[in-house]
């Protein structure tokens, strides 16, 4: 297995599990288009492996991924967002990469769980977290919408009601409440989260591979029927927020600590 150039992201394979973990903790792994590339390559590369039967995918340094990089938007914002459009399509690669893998793919959730990590978490076949990891759909904090398919995957698993207060009030919840609602699979105290995943992992990677695969299609097909139209349109209305005054107003008012003035504009 030729592993290529990762930037952002590690990758190894031991014992049939292929370890993905997203490596920017400067930046609470924020989700790069450097990195999304990353991430998309070693994902189909495993898709493809005979040496993997089961991945798993984690956060460096005690967090997930605390979803896009403020400081890449700011950039975006003083250049006319030109590269939303381009820079979207390659993060919804990702959730594709996940949900059409013919591995299973186990998510290991830590500390920061937020925006297009979320999204991230969402696509995994399973996802553990620590009791009080901290979770939060923060897009409308930024005068965004969720992207990523979210908008449709969690509506899935919640319900409209639901989805509509998480992502609407931007509110933070934790990992037991995730796991409540039916976001993620389960969640554990923090000193139990990596011997849960690795029990799910190791059994996975000595179940049948083929028949697990199989089993995905069926079931994604049903619950992602629409997902790439909806890419599609949070696309279209993300670029469309990236030139609104509200949103510039609330990346000005990250880098200067305070809280952001919406006007609606």
């Amino acid at each position: 297995m030729v592993i290529p150039e990762l930037k952002y992201v590690d990758f190894e394979c031991r014992d049939q599990i292929g370890w993905i973990t997203m490596n920017h903790p400067e930046k609470m792994n924020a989700l790069t288009f450097e990195m999304a590339e990353s991430l998309t390559k070693i994902l189909n590369l495993c898709s493809d492996s005979e040496e993997v039967r089961v991945i798993i995918l984690r956060g460096a340094n005690g967090n997930f991924c605390g979803g896009g990089d403020i400081k890449g938007m700011k950039a975006k914002v003083e250049h006319g967002c030109t590269e939303t459009r381009p820079g979207l399509r390659k993060n919804n690669e990702v959730i594709l990469s996940i949900i059409n893998n013919a591995k299973p793919v186990v998510a290991w959730l830590e500390g920061a769980v937020a925006g297009g990590g979320l999204s991230i978490a969402l696509a995994c076949d399973f996802s553990y977290a620590e009791l009080g990891a901290k979770f939060v759909f923060a897009f409308v904090n930024i005068g965004f919408i969720p992207d990523m398919g979210s908008s449709l995957m969690l509506q899935r698993n919640v319900g409209a009601a639901k989805a509509k207060e998480l992502m609407l009030l931007g509110n933070r919840f934790t990992g037991e409440e995730a796991a409540r609602w039916g976001i993620i699979t389960g969640a554990v105290e923090a000193a139990d989260l990596e011997e849960t995943v690795k029990k799910t992992a190791v059994k996975l990677a000595a179940g049948p591979s083929l028949a697990y695969e199989r089993c995905k299609r069926l079931l994604n097909r049903g619950l992602y029927q629409g997902l790439e139209d909806a890419m599609e349109n949070e696309g279209e209305y993300q670029y469309q927020l990236c030139k609104t005054a509200d949103h510039a107003e609330a990346v000005r008012a990250f880098f200067e600590k305070r809280r952001p003035e919406f006007k609606g504009i």
